[in-house]
């Protein structure tokens, strides 16, 4: 038996996914707030990470018959449920450690409420973020497939792993 502790790469690996966020990878709004979620999130936590217009997300699209492409949406994928926008936003804060798992106490805004302020920052999210936020497809939680492992530990079909 082997004792030695687990490196970053096995730690973080598809296999101990436990949520996927879709988002715009080509925002950089979005990349920063990624990389603050990542940064926040609880220890035992392993959100991985895929843009709207990934491999992954279309895969997904063709599950959920959505073109997640064509929306300018955060998606949340957990326990089988997807969740968009400020749903998304307040199930993610639950990842959080701290006192900053306060922010999913969101989830008790009225969600017209939510969703319009959502709307604003995400109509207006160009001129929020500094140009230069550095890409996530080379990020540690940045997924490229699926497997059955992560798919049983999002609550997804095992049919939807990619095939090796």
């Amino acid at each position: 038996m082997n004792s030695a502790p687990l490196t970053t790469d096995e730690l973080v690996s598809s296999e101990t996914g436990d949520g996927l966020l879709l988002f715009d990878a080509d925002c950089p709004f979005c990349r920063r707030s990624v990389r603050w979620l990542l940064a926040h999130e609880r220890p035992e936590s392993r959100l991985r990470i895929a843009g709207l217009k990934s491999p992954v997300s279309r895969r997904l699209g063709e599950h959920f018959q959505i073109d997640f492409s064509g929306t300018d949406s955060i998606w949340y994928i957990a326990d089988g449920e997807l969740s968009r926008n400020s749903d998304a936003a307040w199930r993610l804060a639950t990842r959080l450690q701290g006192e900053w798992q306060r922010i999913s106490a969101l989830r008790r805004v009225p969600r017209a409420l939510r969703e319009r302020t959502y709307r604003f920052i995400g109509d207006h999210r160009h001129r929020l973020a500094f140009l230069g936020a550095d890409r996530l497809e080379s990020h540690e939680r940045w997924l490229t497939s699926l497997t059955p492992a992560l798919c049983r530990r999002c609550g997804l079909p095992p049919n939807l792993a990619d095939e090796s």
